[in-house]
């Protein structure tokens, strides 16, 4: 096979992977938001709690704190999935600018 081809396979390849990977980015993106509007509404409701009832106010921090975590981990997977596509982009510029 010429090099040309050979390049291309490796181009194809490695775009399908880019393509699951942004798919990826949307479906976490998706979550998030609805993570989100969640996160607001637990707010409201514990904004709304009498202040004497702590313990419904706990409970209610202790989901809101989970949503919290849940959500941070969701973003720092997005951001590590956009450098590596970032990453896998410079590296094929770098090897068509090589041939």
């Amino acid at each position: 096979m010429k090099l040309k081809k050979l390049m291309a396979r490796v181009s194809d390849f490695l775009d399908a992977d880019s393509k699951t990977q942004l798919e990826e980015i949307k479906s976490i993106r998706k979550v998030l938001k609805e993570l989100k509007s969640k996160e607001r509404d637990l707010k409201d409701k514990i904004a709304q709690v009498p202040a004497k009832n702590t313990e419904d106010k706990e409970e209610l921090q202790i989901k809101l704190d989970v949503i919290y975590a849940q959500r941070k981990k969701g973003l720092d997977r997005v951001k590590e999935l956009k450098k590596l596509l970032q990453e896998k982009k410079r590296i094929k510029l770098q090897r068509a600018s090589e041939l």
